[in-house]
Parts: structure tokens; sequence; C-alpha cells
């Protein structure tokens, strides 16, 4: 499985977050907006050098540094 959530700061001063994931990798994530959607709040999606095993260690991107958590936050409509 792959899913590896990394940084790039390019040569023009604008940044990119990068998504990497395989066919489980993209299963897992689809889960995870399932649960988000279902139960409000946040999901965190970690590596293992963090305690989580939802992300990946593998960097893709020679560029790029790693993302350890991504944490995705459904904001209530009231809010928008």
């Amino acid at each position: 499985m792959t899913l590896t959530v990394e940084h790039v700061n390019s040569s023009t001063d604008t940044e990119e977050v990068l998504v990497f994931c395989d066919d489980a990798g993209l299963n897992l994530l689809l889960e995870q907006l399932q649960i988000l959607k279902r139960h409000k709040g946040h999901v965190h999606l970690m590596t293992p050098a963090w305690a989580g095993k939802e992300l990946t260690e593998n960097k893709q991107d020679p560029d790029s540094k790693l993302i350890n958590h991504l944490r995705i936050t459904l904001i209530p409509e009231t809010r928008l």
C-alpha cells in the first residue's frame, strides 16, 4: 500500500502538497473520508514514525519533504 504526502517548495516561492497513492492507498483515503463524512470532526493519517499506519514513508519525489501527519477537518456548513 502506498499513501504518501510530501511538501515541495518550488523555485517560484510557491508551495505544493503532493499526494501519491496506489489503489490500496486510494481506498484507505476514501475510507477515511467516509469516516469523516459520517462522524464529522476530523481524521488523522500518520506515518509509522509518528505511531500511525495510514501514511507510508517512502518518498516519491526526491526534491520533496515527507509529511508525517495529515489532519483533514470537516468544516461545519455554519462556518462557511
